[in-house]
């Protein structure tokens, strides 16, 4: 384990020493005092427990001997006794800081269910204590709790650049909230402090990537005398597609697969560019070389199957769909391509069948709730038929399962505005301009609900928004892929 505590266990050990010496000045006992010291910071902790034990008989209320012992069993690898030691020894002084921080990395360093309290009674007795608020970083992101692990670790300055993991773990955190300057700014930090780190490396171009910096992360990889690792040649190929140089990408996930011809996930990533850059036979190829590698990829049965859709081979198409539905009957991923494909073809007795055997294997997926509130909308259901309050109940539950998706709030506020409840579907299509501010539906339907409710400032406001949305994409479209030519000269 490369954490923090691991890294810092000598500074519990120099803070009891120099107590011992300390406190056992000018006593009749220092010079075991002394010796108990010696062997433990000499990792003789059999000698060191010895000789502990007979100065507990003499002194037993003394919590420093307490916490001597406590470091030595812990050297033995008697965690137990070591956590036990350590309390009796704050049984006798709540807040002595030796004792507190034997207990708190002990418990860390072995995983014991009390590390966090211990470490908060250290904190909340010595506040200052760098090593403790690293220790804490580490135990919040244990339990998922980043915003606490982001303020431990900023509170603990240098140390947590002493562990790779714990900079990664503070990172990761910071990357899920959205900082991902700061992010960059500690693992280049990291990195110029072990510049030998693979893994900093690694992370840093993910932080760059994350950044909209696909350059960066380039440079970061690209350092590296040619990576032998798939991991970091798929990374460096999502930067190479970020940066808009698709053949870099194609090349090096051709690396990845002569590196790792089993590893599902370059035949993968090399389809799907293939598709995102209209290479549907190719894509049909890669995925087709990985399953005669991996037979079991349900992932490239799909991939493949989307690739003979784009090509309108549709009966490869739904063999590939089921081919990987086969593999992998509890993922709804199957399912849903073919529902789609089956939409295309407005095969929807199929697609109907489809996605209520699918519902029945998983009745909580968002996208196959969503697909199937969306068909029965299709058919024509409407306010007071059973279709109608099925297609709701689906809804719903997409909803309870994915709240943030645009689509799925967008169709809430269609069903519940052709009900009448125009204040419930104005809610529903606020919420969707709050995931997606340029969502067309979304802003057409609450310009024509509060035309509705007659909140004429507010259905004002809603029509500038759409129409600035419009005006944006007309321009936009406007200027994509025409060159600029100039009018060529009059005759004289």
């Amino acid at each position: 384990m490369s954490r923090v505590a691991k890294l810092q266990f000598g500074r519990v050990l120099v803070c009891i020493v120099l107590f011992v010496t300390t406190y056992a000045a000018g006593q009749d006992d220092s010079s075991s005092r002394h010796l108990v010291a010696g062997y433990i910071s000499s990792r003789q902790y059999s000698e060191a427990l010895e000789h502990v034990e007979e100065l507990i008989q003499a002194h037993s209320g003394d919590a420093s001997l307490w916490t001597l012992q406590g470091v030595a069993l812990d050297g033995l690898g008697r965690t137990a006794e070591s956590l036990a030691s350590f309390d009796h020894a704050l049984l006798i002084d709540s807040a002595y800081l030796p004792a507190l921080e034997g207990a708190s990395q002990t418990a860390y360093l072995h995983h014991d269910p009390k590390a966090m309290q211990y470490v908060t009674r250290l904190l909340t007795a010595d506040h200052q204590n760098k090593v403790a608020h690293a220790m804490a970083g580490v135990l919040y992101y244990d339990r998922h709790d980043c915003p606490q692990s982001i303020i431990h670790f900023r509170e603990s300055e240098d140390t947590v650049y002493r562990s790779s993991n714990a900079l990664s773990e503070f990172t990761d955190c910071l990357l899920e909230k959205g900082a991902a300057t700061e992010a960059t700014e500690a693992l280049s930090r990291g990195l110029d402090q072990n510049t030998a780190s693979t893994q900093i490396r690694y992370n840093l171009a993910v932080a760059e990537l994350a950044d909209h910096n696909p350059t960066k992360a380039i440079e970061v990889l690209s350092s590296l005398p040619r990576p032998d690792d798939s991991d970091f040649l798929n990374l460096l190929a999502e930067a190479y597609v970020e940066a808009e140089r698709p053949d870099d990408a194609f090349r090096t996930l051709e690396d990845a697969i002569t590196l790792k011809p089993d590893e599902e996930r370059n035949y993968l990533d090399l389809a799907i560019l293939c598709l995102e850059h209209n290479k549907e036979d190719l894509a049909v190829s890669v995925s087709s070389t990985g399953i005669t590698k991996i037979p079991a990829a349900a992932s490239l049965y799909l991939i493949r199957g989307m690739a003979y859709a784009q090509l309108a081979q549709y009966v490869d198409a739904e063999r590939d769909f089921q081919a990987a539905a086969r593999i992998e009957p509890d993922q709804p991923h199957s399912t849903i391509a073919m529902s789609l494909l089956f939409s295309d073809r407005n095969q929807i007795d199929k697609e109907k069948d489809l996605l209520l055997h699918q519902i029945k294997v998983t009745p909580n997926d968002a996208v196959t709730n969503y697909l199937l509130a969306d068909l029965f909308m299709r058919q024509g259901a409407e306010p007071g038929q059973p279709a109608f309050a099925q297609a709701k109940t689906y809804l719903a539950r997409s909803l309870k399962s994915k709240p943030a998706s645009a689509e799925a709030q967008v169709l809430m506020c269609e069903l519940l505005e052709e009900e009448g409840d125009l204040e419930g579907a104005l809610d529903h299509s606020e919420a969707a301009l709050k995931l997606d501010p340029t969502n067309r539906e979304a802003l057409y339907r609450s310009f024509i609900i509060l035309q509705k409710l007659h909140r004429k400032q507010e259905a004002s406001d809603a029509l500038s928004r759409l129409r600035a949305v419009l005006e944006h994409g007309l321009k936009k479209g406007g200027a994509s892929g025409q060159m600029k030519i100039d009018p060529a000269p009059k005759q004289e």
